[in-house]
């Protein structure tokens, strides 16, 4: 009986050890990082995932790079024009069509007659 005892204290000895080791080694790990720079309080749920952009919203995100490309590659300006320029083209977006370089007469009806169209810019 005093062996059964003998090792069961032992072995509660060793589970104890074993935990406390774990503990000490957690404990420093924690202290270190946290002295190093300070972390974000752990969640324990997960941040909620982004929705996946509709079918809409990624034609729409074409469109618009697809327009800034063209404005910036022609050299063309919105608003007023820049002192000495004379537009001679237009980028606009045309009712179920993708922006395009077009005459500047096309940009001028989309603008001020209010012909079906999207005006973003005139070009020289």
């Amino acid at each position: 009986m005093s062996r059964r005892v003998t090792g069961l204290v032992a072995l509660v000895a060793l589970a104890l050890a074993t935990v406390l080791v774990v503990a000490l080694t957690a404990d420093r790990t924690t202290s270190s990082t946290a002295t190093a720079e300070p972390s974000a309080p752990a969640s324990s749920v997960a941040p909620p995932a982004k929705p996946r952009p509709t079918k809409a919203q990624r034609r729409a995100a074409r469109r618009s790079a697809a327009t800034s490309r063209l404005l910036e590659d022609n050299h063309c300006w919105v608003g007023r024009a820049p002192d000495g320029a004379a537009p001679t083209h237009a980028v606009v977006t045309l009712p179920g069509s993708e922006p395009a370089l077009v005459a500047a007469e096309v940009g001028f009806g989309i603008w001020l007659e209010g012909e079906p169209g999207v005006l973003h810019g005139f070009c020289p």
